[in-house]
C-alpha cells in the first residue's frame, strides 16, 4: 500500500454536536421532572446512530430542536418500560397483542408508513401512544400531535395513535399497561426486567 499520505482524522464537528445533544437533554431535565419515566440512567450518544433502547439507551445528533429531543428521549424510555410489562405481565402483553391484531389485522411492514416486521409494528403502536402520553406531561399536547404527524418513519403507527387516541388507551388500561407504572415506583428488579435485551415475543397460539 502507499505510505506517502500523511491522514489524520478530525472528530471536532462529531465532538461539538454531542456535546450539543448531552446539553440539549441535560437542559430538557433541569427544567423538567422527567424522572418517573426514566427507566434507565445510563444514556449513549452515538453521532451516526438510529436511536434504540437496549442494551444501553442510545441518542443521535440529529435532532434540533427540544420537542424532538424530548419525544425520542421518552420514546426509548418507554421502550424499557414495556420490556419490563411485557416480563412482569405476560399474559396481559399477549392479550393486547391480540386485541391490536383483532383490531389491525393488516399493517404495513417497511418503508415510511411501517416498522421491520409485523411484531414491531404493533410492539410501536403501544410505545408510541406511551411516548405522545409522556411527552404531553411537559409540552402542550398539540405541539406532540403536530411533531408526530410531521415525521418522516413509524408514519403509520404515529398517525393510527392520533387518530385512535381513545380506543387505545381504552385497551392499554384493560389490560394494565396504564396507569404507567412508574419508574419511581419500581422495584430493583422491576429495572433488572426492563433492562433485558427484548419484549417477550407476541404467540398467537396463546
Amino acid at each position: 500500500m502507499p505510505s506517502d499520505l500523511d491522514i489524520t482524522f478530525d472528530f471536532a464537528t462529531v465532538q461539538r454536536a454531542a456535546e450539543r445533544a448531552r446539553d440539549m437533554l441535560l437542559a430538557l431535565r433541569s427544567r423538567h421532572d422527567l424522572a418517573r419515566f426514566e427507566y434507565t440512567h445510563e444514556v449513549r450518544i452515538a453521532p451516526t446512530e438510529i436511536p434504540h433502547s437496549h442494551p444501553k439507551l442510545t441518542l443521535n445528533t440529529w435532532v434540533r430542536d427540544d420537542v424532538t429531543m424530548l419525544a425520542t428521549y421518552l420514546h426509548e424510555q418507554m421502550h424499557w418500560y414495556l420490556t419490563w410489562f411485557s416480563h412482569a405481565r405476560a399474559p396481559q402483553w399477549q392479550e393486547v397483542f391480540g386485541r391490536l391484531r383483532a383490531r389491525y389485522p393488516t399493517v404495513p411492514i417497511g418503508g415510511a408508513d411501517g416498522a421491520k416486521d409485523e411484531f414491531s409494528v404493533y410492539l410501536h403502536l403501544i410505545v408510541k401512544w406511551l411516548e405522545v402520553e409522556a411527552v404531553s406531561q411537559f409540552v402542550e399536547r398539540e405541539r406532540v400531535v403536530q411533531h408526530a404527524r410531521a415525521l418522516p418513519f413509524y408514519r403509520w403507527m404515529y398517525q393510527t395513535v392520533v387518530d385512535d387516541w381513545e380506543p387505545l388507551g381504552a385497551i392499554y388500561r384493560d389490560y394494565g399497561v396504564l396507569p404507567f407504572r412508574f419508574a419511581t415506583q419500581m422495584t430493583p428488579d422491576d429495572l433488572r426486567l426492563a433492562a433485558l435485551a427484548d419484549e417477550v415475543p407476541f404467540e398467537p397460539t396463546l
